[in-house]
């Protein structure tokens, strides 16, 4: 056990050996530096925070899970766990105050340590029973939330809050005139426009195209109108250390008060982990990636344990940039080294270019890549199986109405019920022979489907039965006490129970203790054997 954790705990550079193109990665990165860019400054606001911490998050959060990991998944900031971050921060201080940036930092330490126990408790289990329809629901209904979250940047709309996002639409819909600026719509119509048209004659440029697009557009409606008629939204200028090196602040007064985090700590650890799980379990499933899911547990935990020593808070996988990463053809970490890298450059050297990107540029390439994360065809691929269709549409229904935790977890719910639904269900074969009737039995024998067994006993009652247990891939305790309770009955009508099994479920049985009515029929030799 030991010796696992140590290996998961070392970074792996493995990945070099499936290393093709480098020139792929890096311009994968650069797109992705461009892409998190206005996401970090949005959701440091969501936060809390000043624009720089998520600036930060984009850089270390990133370059420390893709260096500790082993997938091309981006991680950094994330919509969900900021908003959860304000959440959880507001009422212990004023926003953005120091105060409120140490309890910021102290909240990242326990996540990164709850997400660390996470995974030396092997908790990435549960997520590999996640269905590929619960996978697909998830993408598509992040796909919805990223489509309508660009909508605030694209029309260039006051900050309202709504519940839910028909509301949104009916809002935007019935008041266009006085919400809509038709200076950002024009901006992010041309984006889109230009990436649509990009990807369809080169699909590896297409995102470039479009920030293209939107920027020269943005220049175009700058040059025309001045900024007090277009009161257009910019990225603007954002002050940027190289090595943002931080201690936080730890001390009783502090600890005690963030005792009241704990609950948000375990919530903003799971959200964290189950969208980066989802993630990489898609990468694992449709690209030659060989992704130990361990280690990713691993790796976001300890990134997010670093990350307040780095100025920096809590981050996840993101579904949009992972996207766009994957359709650039990156298949390696090294992707998001370089993305870290390229934020920090950017910042630095591009600063004076940057502050005039307009954010409505920013928002259309999102829709796009948001559009791209829900896949049409999907509905017609699971309607074949009528479970794999209800968990597509329950998660997908649950995201856009509750938000993507609810998702999850409607997701997660399904995928083990209908697992175990499954496991569940006995296949008995009935044969007659000449010493009486025999019972093949194919599946899993377990408290959930031993109860399948009870009808075939009754309607063979009286006569003496035989059943194969040799295609039987578990028993357990409930099991064995039912052979027992049958036998007994089958005993006071001068009948008798035999159990055809291997050596191995031979002694398990008998290990359990049988009754004195049942025999135990030995595969390999033939013959009939007594329990002791």
């Amino acid at each position: 056990m030991i010796p696992a954790l140590l290996a998961e705990a070392t970074p792996s550079f493995a990945w070099k050996k499936k290393l093709g193109n480098w020139r792929t990665e890096v311009f994968a990165g650069f797109v992705g530096a461009i892409l998190v860019i206005p996401q970090g400054i949005t959701y440091a606001y969501l936060a809390g925070l000043q624009p720089e911490y998520g600036l930060y998050c984009a850089i270390f959060v990133t370059l420390f899970t893709s260096l500790l990991g082993g997938s091309s998944m981006m991680s950094g900031p994330n919509t969900a766990v900021a908003i959860l971050i304000g959440t959880a921060v507001l009422p212990l201080a004023g926003r953005g105050s120091p105060v409120y940036i140490d309890f910021v930092f102290i909240l990242c330490m326990m996540v990164g340590l709850i997400q660390l126990l996470f995974w030396i408790l092997r908790g990435s289990r549960i997520f590999q029973y996640l269905s590929p329809a619960a996978i697909s629901g998830i993408s598509a209904g992040a796909g919805f939330l990223i489509i309508m979250a660009s909508l605030d940047s694209i029309l260039n709309l006051s900050t309202f809050t709504t519940t839910f996002f028909y509301e949104k639409l009916y809002i935007i819909i019935s008041d266009a005139r006085d919400l809509i600026s038709p200076y950002s719509l024009f901006i992010g119509l041309c984006t889109i426009f230009g990436g649509f048209l990009g990807k369809r004659y080169s699909h590896r440029y297409y995102i470039i195209i479009a920030v293209c697009s939107g920027y020269i557009a943005g220049l175009l409606v700058s040059f025309i109108w001045p900024q007090p008629v277009t009161e257009l939204e910019y990225l603007g200028r954002m002050p940027l250390q190289w090595l943002p090196v931080h201690l936080p602040a730890i001390n009783i007064e502090y600890l005690m008060t963030s005792i009241r985090l704990i609950p948000y700590a375990f919530t903003i650890a799971f959200i964290g982990l189950a969208q980066s799980l989802v993630i990489v379990r898609e990468l694992k499933m449709e690209t030659d990636q060989e992704i130990d899911l361990d280690k990713e547990v691993y790796a976001q935990g300890m990134a997010n344990f670093l990350a307040p020593f780095f100025s920096s808070f809590v981050g996840s996988g993101s579904f949009n940039r992972s996207k766009a990463n994957r359709s650039l053809g990156a298949s390696t970490p090294l992707s998001g080294i370089v993305t870290a890298g390229f934020v920090l450059l950017l910042i630095t050297f591009l600063g004076p270019i940057l502050t005039f990107m307009p954010m409505a540029a920013m928002a259309g390439t999102l829709f796009i890549v948001g559009v791209d994360m829900i896949k049409w065809s999907d509905i017609k691929h699971y309607s074949l199986v009528r479970s794999e269709l209800v968990i597509y549409l329950a998660t997908f229904v649950g995201i856009i109405f509750f938000g993507l935790a609810t998702g999850i977890v409607i997701a997660v719910l399904l995928s083990v019920s209908v697992f175990l639904l499954r496991i569940s269900q006995l296949e008995l074969k009935v044969e007659k022979q000449e010493s009486g009737t025999l019972l093949k039995v194919k599946g899993a024998l377990f408290y959930a489907s031993v109860a399948h067994l009870t009808e075939k006993f009754q309607s063979h009652f009286g006569e003496d039965l035989t059943v194969d247990l040799q295609f039987t891939t578990h028993i357990d305790q409930s099991a064995v006490d039912f052979f027992i309770r049958e036998s007994r009955n089958m005993a006071s009508q001068g009948a008798t129970l035999s159990l055809l099994v291997n050596d191995k479920q031979r002694q398990f049985l008998e290990d359990l203790g049988l009754s004195p009515n049942i025999k135990l029929v030995s595969l390999a030799e033939g013959v009939s054997l007594q329990p002791a």
